[in-house]
């Protein structure tokens, strides 16, 4: 039996039918409205023009699954209802939103495609129903509105990625600014490490060996010369030991200027993904306040890949971000609308649980049972001294 079932592209969900007959239906009953206005119409409604409306505006339930063979369906369903004499302004209506809703979508050559064939068609049904003296006028026409919401959806699909790359380049360059803060802190402490090793190294061999040998001297003198070098030599490596340290703090001054980010920066991440046409809703459950930077930086960062993920892979059009204060944990939710998929450990997601694993959270992500994907984080609000 699973052999005879239609591709999984061919079988839409619940939403996806409610959406297509709630169209089919708009269009049937604004038509009989129309036609129950004008006085003279061409004809009479009757069950065969109603069905040939409704079944040529069904192709939109399939417009999420299978645009290109929506917007095809629908265009060849309504011209072929068309010439058999049925008024299809309505059912027209729709095929060319969904021609545009596909084009929003696809490629720049299959959306030329599309919008060439969709006006050629369109002007040549015009044409052949126009008045000789007319055709001229009739073959623009058609070809125009045939070929308009492909031109408008190109746009709107070069917009957004447009949109998209900027924000990619965006948050490339910031990784890469956080990247080279981070190799030059590293380089910074090993520097100040090896300081210190030498330091403390030499002067507490020396002060070890002044030490043995004044327990072992008989002469009270050299045993006070012993231990005024002691004495100098700790108050020499205290001195050097503060200066190395002390760079620790002069470094840290220009950081100042350009705090690490917070979940107070959040909104900022949240508008960049709208920018590259995605729906982003934020809420906050519980009463929001500050925590450790620590907890901060770390909660922004795992927001900040699970939405880069979201734009760069998930295919999706909307996502919902939940933050929720809780009395110990901070608990953080990015769920979107798009392909999900098998659960594929990758670098991002290896990079968050290592993040979390330093503050002692925890990361859960894969596939929603609706579609989609998720992600869900736990960081404690207060860390260990």
């Amino acid at each position: 039996m699973s052999a005879l079932r239609p591709p999984a592209v061919l079988r839409p969900a619940t939403g996806d039918l409610a959406r297509g007959l709630g169209v089919a239906v708009a269009c049937v009953v604004l038509t009989l409205f129309v036609n129950a206005q004008v006085p003279e119409t061409p004809r009479d409604v009757d069950a065969p023009w109603v069905l040939a409306l409704f079944v040529a505006c069904l192709p939109t339930v399939l417009i999420r699954t299978a645009p290109r063979f929506a917007a095809v369906s629908a265009l060849v369903l309504t011209l072929a209802g068309a010439a058999a004499g049925y008024p299809m302004a309505a059912a027209l209506v729709v095929a060319l939103a969904l021609i545009g809703v596909t084009a929003s979508r696809a490629d720049v050559r299959l959306t030329g495609t599309l919008g060439v064939i969709c006006g050629v068609v369109l002007g040549t049904f015009t044409v052949a129903n126009a008045d000789q003296d007319r055709w001229s006028v009739a073959a623009i026409g058609g070809f125009a509105v045939g070929i308009l919401p492909a031109l408008a959806g190109e746009r709107l699909r070069s917009e957004r990625a447009r949109a998209r790359d900027a924000q990619e380049l965006a948050l490339r360059v910031e990784e890469l600014r956080d990247r080279d803060v981070a190799r030059a802190v590293a380089e910074e402490r090993l520097r100040i490490a090896r300081d210190v090793h030498d330091i403390t190294g030499h002067h507490l061999s020396a002060i070890s060996l002044l030490a043995g040998g004044a327990s072992r001297s008989t002469d009270d003198r050299d045993a006070s010369d012993a231990l005024r070098h002691i004495h100098d030599l700790a108050h020499d490596a205290l001195g050097q030991t503060r200066r190395a340290v002390g760079v620790l703090s002069e470094s840290a001054e220009p950081a100042s200027l350009s705090p690490l980010p917070r979940l107070a920066d959040v909104e900022r991440l949240v508008e960049n993904t709208r920018l590259a046409g995605i729906t982003v809703e934020l809420s906050v459950d519980g009463d929001r306040r500050d925590l450790s930077d620590t907890v901060e930086l770390c909660a922004y960062r795992v927001l900040q890949e699970s939405l880069t993920n979201v734009v760069r892979h998930a295919g999706a059009r909307s996502v919902s971000v939940t933050l929720g204060y809780r009395a110990e944990v901070l608990e953080i939710t990015v769920d979107d609308d798009g392909r999900g998929g098998a659960a594929v450990p990758g670098r991002g997601i290896e990079g968050m649980r290592a993040r979390l694993a330093l503050v002692g959270g925890e990361l859960v992500a894969g596939p929603r049972p609706g579609g989609g994907w998720s992600v869900a984080a736990a960081l404690p609000t207060e860390q260990p001294r």
